[in-house]
């Protein structure tokens, strides 16, 4: 396994691997290499056979506050590797947990949904400040698969920071538990998924993701097929409108 890392640590328990961000300095903000080595960090640790389940957390009692503005270091392809990297997250073959303490803000929020389970910290806080900040996230789909439409728009629209309760409340995240137990609790589950058959977990993943990208697909498809639908509509009372009107000519006295 690459060991070689700056900003992250990958960590190797039994069938566990852990991938922790290691910026507690900055509340394990997002810069560019950290993106390179999320990436480089999930592709190393789906390699490693013996690896079941992927715990995604951070170091400092913090998971992420997000995107590093401090960071200058930004390489022309920067948008790509940090798409890349989320990608690599949420379409991972192993299962992977995003234990959450402190803040999971924005970039950070990302991150976390882009796993397949989330436990927080009873003291975290969630937020996606996109709108606030004049720029489109880049994961809204994720957030629709998670939380549906009306919950999504809410979140995104509002900007306001959402505690771990509510945050379970509207489904959001699968457990809450206090902060001090939160590794434990994070490697408790990661070690019942992995006491099942690995093959068995990467087709049940495969499987509900397809049928998540299916049920997406079937809706855009109507949603399309409502807008032609209209369309047509409108084209044919548009022409009713207009063969009613008076001729202009006829109507010159």
């Amino acid at each position: 396994m690459n060991t070689s890392y700056e900003t992250i640590e990958i960590r190797k328990e039994g069938k566990i691997g852990w991938l922790l961000l290691n910026r507690p300095q900055v509340k394990n903000a997002l810069s560019a290499l950290t993106f390179q080595e999320i990436h480089r960090g999930i592709d190393d640790l789906v390699a490693e056979p013996d690896i079941v389940v992927i715990v995604l957390s951070g170091n400092g009692g913090v998971f992420s506050s997000g995107r590093d503005f401090n960071d200058r270091d930004i390489p022309p392809d920067f948008e790509d590797q940090r798409s890349r990297a989320f990608a690599a997250v949420e379409y991972c073959p192993k299962p992977t947990i995003a234990a959450v303490a402190g803040y999971a803000i924005t970039g950070g929020l990302t991150l976390a949904i882009s796993c397949d389970m989330i436990i927080a910290a009873q003291d975290s806080i969630f937020q996606d400040t996109h709108a606030k900040l004049g720029v489109i996230t880049l994961r809204a789909s994720r957030l629709y698969e998670v939380l549906g439409p009306m919950k999504t728009k809410e979140l995104l629209f509002t900007s306001r920071r959402i505690s771990s309760h509510e945050a379970l409340a509207m489904g959001l995240i699968n457990q809450v538990v206090p902060a001090a137990e939160l590794e434990q609790a994070a490697r408790a589950l990661a070690e019942e998924i992995s006491r099942n058959k690995p093959e068995a977990l990467l087709a049940i993943k495969q499987v509900v993701n397809q049928i998540i990208r299916r049920d997406q697909a079937q809706l855009i498809e109507l949603e399309e097929l409502a807008k032609r639908r209209y369309s047509d509509l409108y084209s044919e009372q548009h022409s009713l409108d207009a063969s009613l009107k008076p001729d202009a000519a006829r109507s010159t006295p």
